[in-house]
Protein backbone atom coordinates (compact mmCIF):
# COMPACT_ATOMS: atom_id res chain seq x y z
CA UNK A 1 0.00 0.00 0.00
CA UNK A 2 1.41 3.32 -0.95
CA UNK A 3 2.22 5.95 2.12
CA UNK A 4 -0.11 9.25 2.31
CA UNK A 5 2.62 11.49 0.12
CA UNK A 6 2.85 9.10 -2.51
CA UNK A 7 3.26 10.85 -5.08
CA UNK A 8 4.61 14.13 -3.72
CA UNK A 9 8.09 15.47 -4.88
CA UNK A 10 10.26 17.45 -2.11
CA UNK A 11 13.34 18.91 -2.79
CA UNK A 12 15.31 18.89 0.41
CA UNK A 13 18.04 22.10 1.44
CA UNK A 14 18.55 20.98 4.26
CA UNK A 15 21.39 20.11 6.77
CA UNK A 16 21.77 18.61 10.75
CA UNK A 17 18.47 17.74 12.18
CA UNK A 18 15.46 20.03 11.45
CA UNK A 19 15.42 19.88 7.94
CA UNK A 20 16.93 16.57 7.21
CA UNK A 21 14.40 14.80 9.63
CA UNK A 22 11.50 16.80 7.99
CA UNK A 23 12.56 15.41 5.19
CA UNK A 24 12.52 12.20 6.56
CA UNK A 25 9.21 11.65 8.17
CA UNK A 26 7.97 12.90 4.24
CA UNK A 27 10.12 10.68 2.86
CA UNK A 28 8.39 7.65 5.17
CA UNK A 29 5.30 8.80 4.04
CA UNK A 30 6.12 8.01 0.55
CA UNK A 31 7.02 10.98 -0.66
CA UNK A 32 10.21 11.12 -3.20
CA UNK A 33 12.61 13.50 -1.29
CA UNK A 34 15.53 14.88 -3.21
CA UNK A 35 17.77 15.63 -0.40
CA UNK A 36 20.66 18.54 -2.05
CA UNK A 37 23.42 18.51 -0.22
CA UNK A 38 27.14 20.49 -0.81
CA UNK A 39 29.72 18.89 -3.20
CA UNK A 40 31.45 17.76 0.71
CA UNK A 41 28.11 16.52 1.74
CA UNK A 42 25.44 17.30 4.67
CA UNK A 43 27.99 18.33 7.81
CA UNK A 44 26.33 15.62 10.14
CA UNK A 45 27.99 13.15 7.37
CA UNK A 46 30.51 13.75 9.96
CA UNK A 47 28.85 13.97 13.26
CA UNK A 48 28.86 11.74 15.65
CA UNK A 49 30.44 8.05 15.45
CA UNK A 50 32.19 7.79 12.24
CA UNK A 51 31.02 4.73 10.08
CA UNK A 52 32.69 5.58 6.73
CA UNK A 53 34.56 8.26 4.82
CA UNK A 54 31.03 9.85 4.20
CA UNK A 55 28.46 8.39 6.83
CA UNK A 56 28.00 9.04 10.37
CA UNK A 57 25.21 8.06 13.41
CA UNK A 58 24.06 11.28 12.81
CA UNK A 59 23.47 11.14 8.97
CA UNK A 60 22.09 7.69 8.80
CA UNK A 61 19.41 8.07 11.47
CA UNK A 62 17.59 11.19 9.36
CA UNK A 63 18.31 10.68 6.32
CA UNK A 64 16.76 7.31 5.10
CA UNK A 65 14.44 6.66 2.20
CA UNK A 66 15.70 9.95 0.30
CA UNK A 67 17.95 10.23 -3.26
CA UNK A 68 21.39 12.52 -3.20
CA UNK A 69 22.70 14.65 -5.21
CA UNK A 70 25.76 16.25 -4.63
CA UNK A 71 25.94 19.59 -6.40
CA UNK A 72 28.01 23.45 -5.80
CA UNK A 73 24.84 25.69 -5.39
CA UNK A 74 27.16 28.88 -6.16
CA UNK A 75 27.33 27.54 -9.56
CA UNK A 76 24.59 29.36 -12.18
CA UNK A 77 24.02 25.46 -14.23
CA UNK A 78 23.53 24.04 -11.29
CA UNK A 79 21.24 26.58 -9.88
CA UNK A 80 18.94 26.35 -13.04
CA UNK A 81 19.08 23.07 -12.69
CA UNK A 82 17.38 23.13 -8.84
CA UNK A 83 14.86 25.83 -10.56
CA UNK A 84 13.92 23.60 -13.22
CA UNK A 85 13.44 20.47 -10.77
CA UNK A 86 11.26 22.85 -8.23
CA UNK A 87 8.70 23.47 -11.66
CA UNK A 88 7.38 19.94 -10.87
CA UNK A 89 7.95 20.08 -6.80
CA UNK A 90 5.05 20.04 -4.26
CA UNK A 91 7.53 20.80 -1.23
CA UNK A 92 10.68 22.88 -1.01
CA UNK A 93 12.11 22.38 2.79
CA UNK A 94 15.04 24.63 3.43
CA UNK A 95 16.64 26.39 6.14
CA UNK A 96 18.73 29.12 4.20
CA UNK A 97 20.02 32.12 6.16
CA UNK A 98 17.54 34.96 5.45
CA UNK A 99 18.44 36.06 2.47
CA UNK A 100 20.80 33.61 0.77
CA UNK A 101 18.12 31.71 -0.39
CA UNK A 102 17.23 34.95 -2.93
CA UNK A 103 20.95 35.38 -3.83
CA UNK A 104 21.05 31.70 -5.31
CA UNK A 105 17.61 32.17 -6.94
CA UNK A 106 15.72 29.52 -4.64
CA UNK A 107 13.46 31.10 -2.23
CA UNK A 108 9.81 31.40 -2.46
CA UNK A 109 8.86 34.35 -4.03
CA UNK A 110 11.27 33.59 -7.14
CA UNK A 111 10.30 29.80 -6.89
CA UNK A 112 6.68 30.49 -6.55
CA UNK A 113 6.62 32.79 -9.98
CA UNK A 114 6.70 29.54 -11.64
CA UNK A 115 5.10 27.18 -9.61
CA UNK A 116 2.50 28.51 -7.95
CA UNK A 117 1.31 25.46 -6.01
CA UNK A 118 4.66 25.44 -3.94
CA UNK A 119 4.53 24.74 -0.45
CA UNK A 120 8.10 26.40 0.95
CA UNK A 121 8.82 25.17 4.44
CA UNK A 122 11.83 27.63 5.69
CA UNK A 123 13.68 26.49 8.79
CA UNK A 124 15.62 29.87 10.89
CA UNK A 125 17.11 29.67 13.89
CA UNK A 126 15.31 32.80 15.71
CA UNK A 127 12.84 33.71 13.11
CA UNK A 128 12.61 36.28 10.32
CA UNK A 129 12.52 39.28 11.91
CA UNK A 130 14.43 41.25 15.06
CA UNK A 131 17.54 41.76 15.99
CA UNK A 132 18.49 38.32 15.70
CA UNK A 133 17.27 37.23 12.21
CA UNK A 134 19.80 36.00 10.14
CA UNK A 135 21.39 34.68 13.49
CA UNK A 136 23.04 30.93 13.17
CA UNK A 137 21.44 29.06 15.86
CA UNK A 138 21.87 25.02 17.21
CA UNK A 139 19.72 23.19 19.46
CA UNK A 140 22.10 23.87 22.27
CA UNK A 141 22.30 27.72 21.71
CA UNK A 142 18.19 27.75 22.31
CA UNK A 143 18.13 25.52 24.69
CA UNK A 144 19.88 28.31 27.10
CA UNK A 145 18.54 31.15 25.29
CA UNK A 146 14.51 29.99 25.64
CA UNK A 147 15.22 28.55 28.98
CA UNK A 148 14.52 25.36 27.71
CA UNK A 149 17.64 23.81 29.69
CA UNK A 150 16.63 22.69 33.26
CA UNK A 151 18.11 25.25 36.24
CA UNK A 152 19.57 23.20 38.79
CA UNK A 153 21.52 24.69 42.02
CA UNK A 154 24.50 23.08 39.96
CA UNK A 155 23.50 25.86 37.20
CA UNK A 156 21.72 24.89 33.76
CA UNK A 157 21.75 21.27 32.58
CA UNK A 158 21.94 21.00 28.57
CA UNK A 159 19.48 18.14 27.26
CA UNK A 160 21.69 15.48 25.13
CA UNK A 161 18.93 14.82 23.20
CA UNK A 162 18.23 17.83 20.80
CA UNK A 163 14.52 18.58 21.33
CA UNK A 164 14.38 21.90 20.17
CA UNK A 165 15.33 20.67 16.84
CA UNK A 166 13.22 17.71 16.62
CA UNK A 167 10.26 19.45 17.86
CA UNK A 168 11.08 22.54 14.91
CA UNK A 169 11.41 19.09 12.75
CA UNK A 170 8.06 17.96 13.73
CA UNK A 171 6.11 21.01 13.73
CA UNK A 172 7.60 21.83 9.92
CA UNK A 173 6.50 18.11 8.34
CA UNK A 174 2.93 19.18 10.62
CA UNK A 175 2.86 22.41 8.73
CA UNK A 176 3.71 21.16 5.32
CA UNK A 177 0.67 18.89 5.35
CA UNK A 178 -1.52 21.02 6.75
CA UNK A 179 -0.36 23.47 3.94
CA UNK A 180 -0.31 20.55 0.73
CA UNK A 181 -4.43 20.08 2.71
CA UNK A 182 -5.36 23.89 2.37
CA UNK A 183 -3.64 23.38 -1.50
CA UNK A 184 -6.14 20.79 -2.30
CA UNK A 185 -8.63 23.17 -1.56
CA UNK A 186 -7.81 26.14 -3.20
CA UNK A 187 -4.92 25.26 -5.43
CA UNK A 188 -2.32 27.55 -4.31
CA UNK A 189 0.79 27.00 -2.50
CA UNK A 190 2.30 29.18 0.64
CA UNK A 191 4.97 29.48 2.24
CA UNK A 192 5.95 28.50 5.78
CA UNK A 193 8.32 29.97 8.42
CA UNK A 194 8.74 27.38 11.18
CA UNK A 195 11.95 28.51 13.84
CA UNK A 196 14.16 27.06 16.37
CA UNK A 197 12.92 29.81 19.14
CA UNK A 198 9.05 28.95 18.17
CA UNK A 199 9.71 25.11 18.87
CA UNK A 200 11.60 25.82 22.48
CA UNK A 201 8.56 28.12 23.26
CA UNK A 202 6.48 25.16 22.01
CA UNK A 203 7.99 22.78 24.94
CA UNK A 204 7.71 25.03 27.32
CA UNK A 205 3.84 25.16 27.11
CA UNK A 206 3.18 24.61 30.38
CA UNK A 207 5.13 27.14 31.83
CA UNK A 208 5.82 29.76 29.30
CA UNK A 209 2.72 31.49 30.16
CA UNK A 210 1.64 34.76 32.27
CA UNK A 211 -0.99 35.06 34.16
CA UNK A 212 -1.90 38.67 35.11
CA UNK A 213 -3.70 38.50 38.15
CA UNK A 214 -1.51 36.28 39.72
CA UNK A 215 1.72 36.46 38.30
CA UNK A 216 2.44 40.16 38.86
CA UNK A 217 6.42 39.43 39.94
CA UNK A 218 7.45 38.60 36.67
CA UNK A 219 9.66 41.67 35.42
CA UNK A 220 10.22 42.43 38.78
CA UNK A 221 12.06 38.89 38.75
CA UNK A 222 13.83 39.43 35.70
CA UNK A 223 15.30 42.60 37.02
CA UNK A 224 16.26 40.69 39.80
CA UNK A 225 18.16 38.12 38.04
CA UNK A 226 19.88 40.15 35.84
CA UNK A 227 21.04 42.25 38.90
CA UNK A 228 22.03 38.57 40.77
CA UNK A 229 23.95 37.67 38.08
CA UNK A 230 26.05 40.52 37.70
CA UNK A 231 26.91 40.40 41.39
CA UNK A 232 28.10 36.87 41.40
CA UNK A 233 25.06 35.34 42.85
CA UNK A 234 25.10 31.21 43.20
CA UNK A 235 22.29 29.63 41.21
CA UNK A 236 20.95 28.24 44.80
CA UNK A 237 20.10 31.93 45.53
CA UNK A 238 18.16 32.52 42.35
CA UNK A 239 16.59 29.49 42.46
CA UNK A 240 15.38 29.97 46.06
CA UNK A 241 14.16 33.69 45.12
CA UNK A 242 12.24 32.53 42.40
CA UNK A 243 10.58 29.62 44.12
CA UNK A 244 9.52 32.38 46.60
CA UNK A 245 8.05 33.89 44.26
CA UNK A 246 6.37 31.42 42.26
CA UNK A 247 7.43 28.42 43.36
CA UNK A 248 7.79 25.40 40.50
CA UNK A 249 5.40 23.02 41.83
CA UNK A 250 5.68 19.20 40.52
CA UNK A 251 3.04 16.75 42.37
CA UNK A 252 4.77 14.62 45.10
CA UNK A 253 3.82 11.72 43.37
CA UNK A 254 5.21 12.60 40.11
CA UNK A 255 8.67 11.73 38.75
CA UNK A 256 11.61 9.24 39.74
CA UNK A 257 12.74 8.04 42.74
CA UNK A 258 15.09 5.56 44.18
CA UNK A 259 14.01 2.08 45.97
CA UNK A 260 15.93 -0.42 47.82
CA UNK A 261 17.98 -1.59 44.49
CA UNK A 262 17.04 1.14 42.13
CA UNK A 263 15.05 3.55 40.18
CA UNK A 264 11.47 3.55 39.63
CA UNK A 265 9.23 6.26 38.01
CA UNK A 266 5.57 7.66 39.25
CA UNK A 267 3.14 9.08 37.25
CA UNK A 268 0.27 10.39 39.49
CA UNK A 269 -0.80 13.77 38.12
CA UNK A 270 -4.36 14.15 39.05
CA UNK A 271 -6.07 14.15 42.55
CA UNK A 272 -7.86 10.48 42.55
CA UNK A 273 -4.11 8.66 41.29
CA UNK A 274 -2.22 10.77 43.91
CA UNK A 275 -4.35 9.95 46.88
CA UNK A 276 -4.23 6.14 45.68
CA UNK A 277 -0.41 6.17 45.35
CA UNK A 278 0.09 7.76 48.58
CA UNK A 279 -2.53 5.40 50.53
CA UNK A 280 -0.16 2.82 48.62
CA UNK A 281 2.93 4.37 50.06
CA UNK A 282 1.29 4.74 53.78
CA UNK A 283 1.53 8.51 53.26
CA UNK A 284 -1.00 10.56 55.79
CA UNK A 285 -1.31 13.36 53.83
CA UNK A 286 -3.93 16.25 54.98
CA UNK A 287 -4.85 17.54 51.67
CA UNK A 288 -6.18 13.94 50.94
CA UNK A 289 -9.26 14.33 53.24
CA UNK A 290 -10.65 18.09 52.85
CA UNK A 291 -10.37 18.62 48.50
CA UNK A 292 -10.95 22.33 49.83
CA UNK A 293 -7.66 22.25 52.33
CA UNK A 294 -5.02 24.05 50.85
CA UNK A 295 -1.69 24.09 53.48
CA UNK A 296 -0.08 27.88 54.17
CA UNK A 297 3.11 27.30 52.11
CA UNK A 298 2.30 24.46 48.83
CA UNK A 299 5.68 24.16 48.23
CA UNK A 300 7.09 23.08 51.50
CA UNK A 301 3.89 20.98 51.86
CA UNK A 302 4.81 19.15 48.45
CA UNK A 303 8.15 19.12 49.22
CA UNK A 304 7.65 17.25 52.52
CA UNK A 305 5.30 14.42 50.53
CA UNK A 306 7.44 13.50 48.28
CA UNK A 307 10.57 12.98 50.90
CA UNK A 308 7.81 11.08 52.59
CA UNK A 309 7.16 9.16 49.51
CA UNK A 310 10.51 8.75 48.80
CA UNK A 311 11.64 7.31 52.57
CA UNK A 312 8.49 4.76 51.74
CA UNK A 313 9.78 3.34 48.37
CA UNK A 314 13.20 3.10 49.53
CA UNK A 315 11.78 0.11 51.67
CA UNK A 316 11.27 -2.15 48.93
CA UNK A 317 12.96 -3.34 45.62
CA UNK A 318 12.15 -1.64 41.97
CA UNK A 319 10.07 -5.22 40.90
CA UNK A 320 8.06 -5.16 44.11
CA UNK A 321 6.69 -1.85 43.89
CA UNK A 322 6.18 -2.48 40.50
CA UNK A 323 4.52 -5.52 41.20
CA UNK A 324 2.58 -3.57 43.94
CA UNK A 325 1.63 -0.55 41.43
CA UNK A 326 0.71 -2.64 38.79
CA UNK A 327 -1.96 -4.66 40.68
CA UNK A 328 -3.41 -1.04 42.31
CA UNK A 329 -3.43 -0.14 38.50
CA UNK A 330 -1.75 2.79 39.06
CA UNK A 331 1.27 4.04 36.89
CA UNK A 332 4.49 3.38 37.71
CA UNK A 333 7.02 1.73 35.41
CA UNK A 334 11.31 1.13 35.52
CA UNK A 335 13.63 4.05 34.33
CA UNK A 336 15.68 2.72 31.54
CA UNK A 337 19.35 3.52 30.11
CA UNK A 338 19.49 3.70 26.01
CA UNK A 339 20.73 0.98 25.30
CA UNK A 340 17.91 -0.83 27.60
CA UNK A 341 15.44 0.53 25.32
CA UNK A 342 16.78 -1.16 22.25
CA UNK A 343 16.07 -4.29 23.85
CA UNK A 344 12.63 -2.85 25.21
CA UNK A 345 9.72 -5.85 24.36
CA UNK A 346 7.08 -3.16 24.36
CA UNK A 347 8.53 -1.00 21.72
CA UNK A 348 9.17 -4.33 19.50
CA UNK A 349 5.56 -5.58 19.52
CA UNK A 350 4.60 -2.23 18.19
CA UNK A 351 7.48 -2.07 15.88
CA UNK A 352 8.71 1.09 17.43
CA UNK A 353 11.90 0.20 16.19
CA UNK A 354 13.15 -1.95 13.10
CA UNK A 355 16.04 -3.14 11.26
CA UNK A 356 17.83 -1.80 8.45
CA UNK A 357 19.87 -2.57 6.35
CA UNK A 358 22.84 -0.24 4.55
CA UNK A 359 24.84 -1.29 1.11
CA UNK A 360 28.04 0.11 3.02
CA UNK A 361 27.70 -0.11 6.98
CA UNK A 362 25.52 -2.68 7.67
CA UNK A 363 22.71 -3.67 9.16
CA UNK A 364 21.27 -1.34 12.38
CA UNK A 365 18.59 -0.85 14.29
CA UNK A 366 16.90 2.49 14.41
CA UNK A 367 13.58 4.06 15.69
CA UNK A 368 10.84 3.00 12.91
CA UNK A 369 8.27 5.92 11.21
CA UNK A 370 6.32 7.06 13.99
CA UNK A 371 2.68 6.79 13.46
CA UNK A 372 0.40 4.40 12.13
CA UNK A 373 -1.52 4.41 9.28
CA UNK A 374 -4.39 1.94 8.85
CA UNK A 375 -4.77 3.10 4.90
CA UNK A 376 -1.43 4.59 3.32
CA UNK A 377 1.06 3.20 6.20
CA UNK A 378 4.45 4.42 6.65
CA UNK A 379 7.29 2.55 5.56
CA UNK A 380 10.98 2.71 5.45
CA UNK A 381 12.54 2.04 1.45
CA UNK A 382 15.97 1.96 1.61
CA UNK A 383 18.79 3.65 4.14
CA UNK A 384 20.27 6.93 3.61
CA UNK A 385 22.00 7.51 0.36
CA UNK A 386 25.71 7.48 -0.21
CA UNK A 387 26.64 10.97 -1.03
CA UNK A 388 25.44 12.22 -4.54
CA UNK A 389 24.63 8.71 -4.80
CA UNK A 390 21.69 9.75 -7.22
CA UNK A 391 23.66 12.53 -8.47
CA UNK A 392 23.01 11.53 -12.41
CA UNK A 393 19.52 10.18 -12.41
CA UNK A 394 18.31 13.35 -10.85
CA UNK A 395 20.07 15.36 -13.23
CA UNK A 396 19.10 13.37 -16.03
CA UNK A 397 15.23 14.02 -14.79
CA UNK A 398 15.67 17.88 -14.59
CA UNK A 399 16.77 17.21 -18.60
CA UNK A 400 20.48 17.15 -18.78
CA UNK A 401 21.72 14.65 -21.01
CA UNK A 402 24.89 12.12 -20.26
CA UNK A 403 27.11 14.32 -21.71
CA UNK A 404 26.04 17.63 -20.39
CA UNK A 405 26.64 15.76 -16.96
CA UNK A 406 29.84 14.00 -17.41
CA UNK A 407 30.76 17.92 -18.29
CA UNK A 408 29.31 19.28 -14.63
CA UNK A 409 31.42 16.50 -12.87
CA UNK A 410 34.78 17.02 -14.82
CA UNK A 411 34.18 21.17 -14.09
CA UNK A 412 33.37 19.92 -10.60
CA UNK A 413 30.00 21.62 -10.04
CA UNK A 414 28.24 18.31 -9.53
CA UNK A 415 29.91 15.02 -7.64
CA UNK A 416 28.39 11.33 -8.33
CA UNK A 417 30.54 10.38 -5.25
CA UNK A 418 33.14 8.82 -7.02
Amino acid sequence: MAGPYAGVQVIELGRFIAAPYCGQLLADGGADVIKVEPLSGDDSRRNGTRLSATEARQFVNKNRSKRSIALDLRNPEVQAVLQTLSRDADVIIANFRPGQGAKLGLDYATLSESNPRLVYAENSAFGLAGPLAGKPGMDALLQGYAAVAPMTREGPQIFADPIVDYTAAMLMAWGIASALFARERTGNGQKLDVSLLQAALVIQNNSINHIDAVDGWRHEFAEWVKDAFARGASFEEILDHRDTLKPAITPPYYGFFRTADGLIALGAGGRGLQIRVAQLLGVEDPTHADADFVPDDIASHTRAMREAAQTALLGRTTEAWLQAFNEADLPAGPVHLKDQVLDDEQAWANDYLTRLEHDTIGGMTVVAPPIKFSATPLSIRWASPTLGQHTRTILNEAGKTDAEIDALLKAGAVSDGG
